[in-house]
């Protein structure tokens, strides 16, 4: 990532830690970096970068700073990006995509080689190629492929094909449509790398890798339709919002359980509970959350006499000890994310 790519990630208002910035892209699902990419408004690069190594992102950070367009407070380990930064973010046309809400819920990497291969195939075959090299995916994607070729083979399936990607590319802005198709491999054509398009456009590749992001997932998302030619080869990458063991807990109570009966049926600790709902919280809608069960009128009324300002400098600490004694930092924390919540 390049100082240009992370000026939009900053804010000339908010400070931001740096590594909860490199732990989303990271994909590491704590309750903390889960909760700060709330609040960053940055949950959309959840799972982006798992190639990504720690203080990744501190070189880059530096060259902002070095050029005046950022600052760094050490002892909050933040960095905010100073009017001149803020006014460099401005000054550049930088690509915003149209499906970012979208991205934490989609395994990006397994639609991309399953959807690259298919094309492939389904391009030689409509011109009668058996013999061609074919992309290098993993097994689990060559294994899909097959299956839903064999299944869709037919001599319209081309067309079929075609006319689905281009319904969902007309979509998105032209230039991501125009990324992502570039990229295809088929007969006669052997598709260029980011890296080629980085210097065609003038966009860095992280910007490029952005764009391929949004046209594959409007793919993904017209293809959830039953009647789409690709449903069977990608309808299952979609994610469902919380991990597998927050939704038991979840589940549980939502049945009318409470906390320490989830712990002591699951086996698990009182905080790992507390941390999965935390998680199931952030990551799903107001309507889809319990919050009446968990956070009631009476207990949110107790909270809004006692905290004032922004969320961000609200700390557990600093409530009136009576509060304390009364409420611990799972009641504090789920009360500023559903005031979150409120205020988008």
């Amino acid at each position: 990532m390049e100082p240009v790519d992370l000026l939009p990630l900053l804010s000339e208002s908010q400070p931001r830690r740096l590594r909860v910035v490199e732990n989303l892209l990271r994909g590491r699902r704590t309750v903390s970096t889960l909760y700060w990419g709330q609040r960053y408004h940055l949950l959309s690069l959840l799972n982006l970068n798992k190639t990504l190594a720690r203080g990744g992102l501190d070189d880059t950070a530096a060259v902002l700073v070095a050029h005046g367009w950022a600052q760094i407070d050490a002892e909050k380990e933040t960095v905010q990006l100073t009017a001149a930064g803020a006014a460099q973010r401005d000054a550049k046309v930088y690509y915003q995509p149209v499906t970012a809400e979208q991205w934490p819920y989609l395994d990006h990497q397994a639609l991309r080689a399953r959807l690259f291969l298919a094309i492939q195939v389904v391009s030689q075959y409509a011109h009668s190629q058996a013999q061609y090299y074919p992309l290098q995916v993993d097994l689990a994607a060559r294994q899909a492929v097959r299956r839903w070729f064999h299944t869709m083979k037919a001599p319209t399936l081309a067309a079929t094909i075609s006319a689905a990607l281009t319904a969902s590319l007309t979509k998105i802005p032209t230039m991501a449509a125009d990324v992502l198709t570039a990229q295809f491999t088929g007969f006669n054509q052997p598709g260029v790398t980011s890296e080629q398009q980085a210097q065609l456009t003038g966009k860095t590749t992280w910007e490029l890798y952005l764009m391929q992001l949004d046209g594959l997932t409007q793919v993904a998302l017209d293809a959830r339709q039953p009647t789409h030619p690709l449903h069977s080869l990608v309808a299952a990458l979609w994610q469902p919002p919380v991990a597998r063991s927050a939704q038991v807990t979840l589940a549980a109570v939502q049945a009318g359980q409470t906390l320490t009966q989830i712990a002591a049926t699951r086996h698990v600790k009182l905080s790992t509970v507390r941390e999965h709902l935390l998680e199931a919280a952030i990551m799903l809608s107001l309507t889809d959350f319990p919050y009446a069960q968990l956070l009631p009128a009476t207990t949110r009324q107790d909270f809004q006499t006692v905290v004032s300002g922004p969320i961000d400098e609200w700390q557990y600490g600093d409530l009136p000890e009576t509060v304390q004694n009364q409420y611990d930092f799972f009641d504090f924390r789920l009360f500023a994310i559903w005031c979150g919540k409120q205020e988008a």
